[in-house]
């Protein structure tokens, strides 16, 4: 088995990008300073091909005719994101108006965009592959766009779909897998409402390499016979499901915290975050179950067929456990 999980980790490690955490979301704050004056911040995701380079995504936002930028800008690079700053002045202001994101239909990722007018008052916009270019309605409107980026965060995740497929396999039986998913959503719940509130924090990098740590110890387990299995996921597979829960929450907590929450609605926007992950979760439970259940006779008649999940989970559980803990030492 160490060899098949050897050779599918060379394929992952062929096929799959560096940084398969996630996809992330990319984020454009607009902040009036002036009337019709803003002052805008756009957070580009990008893929770091090498220690000294890196690729972006090739978006760009393109604002109403009547906006002239003003002077020039300064850009930033941070891990996995590329922060631009400018100033606009647009005729009439920007409400009413209609922004877009260029090349956003060639992506499977989005752009949450907020802006906040002189009286605070606030809109938001999740732009899509399907909708890349909305309309700014004013009023406080489209706070429910967090709860699509939970779900869509939890989608594009893969290494905690991953884990919640680990799980799945790992519990028999209904009722003990419905008390393994609450603990896992109590644990990492609890970790991204207190991250958010600035309570406790952790290295990315670091929490990261647990993650994928997280997810190779299931698959060590599902390949070990299960009278030989660890007692924690044996006979306690909701108290490891917690434990590994919190650090997940850590991870999801750094795609909320590049955007941020409203000052006025900050509570409403992490539940409905929440909530978004939960549906997400719920998706990738009831398709690895309804999946059990088509393939179950095959799997019966062809026990290696069974095997062919697990190998894959801990292939890719090995490439991102290396690359991770290799990117921690160079720094």
């Amino acid at each position: 088995m160490f060899y098949w999980m050897l050779g599918v980790w060379l394929l992952t490690g062929y096929f799959m990008p560096a940084q398969a955490h996630e996809v992330r979301p990319g984020y454009i704050e607009i902040n009036e300073t002036a009337p019709d004056t803003y002052q805008v911040i756009w957070k580009q995701p990008v893929r770091d091909t090498s220690r000294f380079e890196v690729a972006g995504l090739g978006l760009r936002p393109v604002f109403p005719e009547v906006c002239t930028r003003l002077g020039s800008s300064k850009m930033q690079r941070r891990p996995g994101v590329l922060i631009e700053r400018f100033q606009l002045t647009c005729e009439g202001g920007l409400v009413g108006q209609r922004l877009g994101v260029e090349g956003l239909q060639k992506t499977i990722t989005d752009v949450f965009v907020r802006m906040r007018g002189l009286g605070g008052d606030s809109t938001n916009l999740r732009l899509t592959a399907e909708a890349p270019v909305q309309k700014f309605s004013g009023g406080g409107e489209g706070l429910s766009a967090y709860f699509g980026l939970g779900v869509e965060h939890l989608l594009l995740g893969i290494d905690h779909i991953l884990f919640v497929l680990g799980l799945v396999l790992l519990v028999r039986g209904l009722r003990n897998l419905v008390y393994v998913i609450t603990a896992f959503t109590l644990a990492h719940s609890l970790t991204l409402a207190l991250s958010m509130v600035g309570s406790v924090t952790a290295p990315s990098a670091v929490v990261e390499a647990i993650i994928a740590l997280s997810i190779l110890f299931l698959a060590v387990e599902l390949v070990t016979p299960e009278a030989r299995r660890s007692t924690l996921a044996s006979r306690y597979p909701q108290l490891m499901a917690f434990g590994f829960g919190l650090l997940h929450g850590f991870g999801f907590a750094g795609v909320l915290g590049d955007i941020g929450l409203p000052r006025d609605l900050a509570l409403p926007a992490l539940a409905l975050f929440n909530i978004g992950l939960e549906v997400g979760q719920l998706m990738v439970v009831a398709a690895a179950l309804l999946a059990g259940r088509f393939l179950a006779k095959p799997v019966a008649r062809y026990p290696l067929l069974g095997q062919v999940p697990i190998v894959l989970i801990g292939g890719v559980s090995v490439y991102w456990l290396i690359d991770r803990v290799s990117g921690i030492w160079a720094g």
